[in-house]
């Protein structure tokens, strides 16, 4: 389970990097779709995407994320509906891994 905890210990949203398979069928662009569909269960969830990215190749997406709680992020995760609309979009479910949790970033503007 991930906690981020304040200096007054209080809880707060918790920010990870993840990473997950996809096939060749799967663009990016469908991928991002995927995610505006599921966007009613995120907000559920209490979960956000921050930034994601595809590699060269087109077979893996990283992409840090935030969330209300971890119980929200096992929910999403475990939800069948999720799963399903995951999986027919070309997402390797079970390769799904969260690498790190991330405090501090920033998204640069070109």
């Amino acid at each position: 389970m991930i906690r981020i905890l304040t200096d007054n210990r209080k809880e707060k949203e918790m920010r990870f990097l993840t990473t997950f398979k996809k096939t060749k069928e799967c663009s990016f662009e469908s991928w991002l779709k995927l995610v505006d569909d599921l966007q009613p269960h995120m907000q559920k969830n209490g979960l956000k995407l921050i930034v994601a990215t595809e590699t060269e190749d087109g077979t893996r997406i990283y992409d840090i994320a935030e969330a209300e709680t971890m119980e929200g992020v096992e929910a999403f995760l475990s939800d069948p509906e999720v799963i399903r609309m995951r999986q027919e979009a070309g997402v390797d479910t079970d390769s799904q891994e969260v690498i790190n949790a991330v405090s501090e970033y920033h998204i640069f503007q070109n």
